[in-house]
């Protein structure tokens, strides 16, 4: 077998994390469980990472990078409707990477300063694309859509939506339509 180079390594590690934590919870997120899961040595976590608080934070780095690729172009046009329909489609397709990025799903992971920053980043995106709508108060607009699709979001992501899951995309669309600009 021929030896993974240090990006493909970086990646095998990530993907061992967020397999982890979606089986078994952040509780079992250990650096010998990532690594058995891996199939590499301890040292591959420290080499890579720095620790499995370092681990989470690539996650967490790592989600808002996908996160903002997927939601870029329809802010480009203007489409914020769209946007909102992108967020959803890549939390429901990227769940532990959600869950860490805004439902802090590693109870002791805290953010670095400059993950924050990057967090932040990816929220003025939304706050210029409101912005460029013309609206008059686009860091409340942007905020009122911002926790709008969340809610939504993350109460379908832990399964604490009281309703039908049938009809979720339809209240999805409601709720985006209620925060038209």
């Amino acid at each position: 077998m021929a030896e993974l180079s240090i990006p493909d390594m970086r990646t095998v590690l990530l993907e061992a994390a967020l397999l982890v934590l979606r089986r078994d919870g952040a509780a079992a997120l250990t650096v010998r469980a990532l690594t058995e899961e891996a199939g590499c040595s301890t040292t591959g976590v420290y080499t890579y990472f720095g620790g499995k608080h370092g681990l989470v934070e690539a996650i967490f780095v790592d989600g808002f990078e996908s996160f903002d690729q997927a939601l870029a172009e329809h802010y480009r046009v203007g489409d914020l409707l769209e946007a909102g329909r992108a967020y959803r489609r890549w939390a429901l397709a990227n769940p532990m990477h959600y869950l860490v990025m805004f439902g802090r799903a590693v109870h002791d992971f805290v953010p670095s300063d400059t993950a924050r920053e990057r967090g932040s980043q990816s929220f003025q995106a939304l706050v210029d694309a409101v912005a460029a709508t013309g609206s008059d108060d686009a860091l409340s607009a942007a905020y009122r859509l911002y926790a709008t699709v969340h809610g939504y979001v993350m109460l379908e992501l832990v399964g604490m939506s009281p309703l039908d899951p049938a009809s979720l995309d339809e209240l999805y669309e409601v709720g985006l339509a209620g925060c038209a600009l």
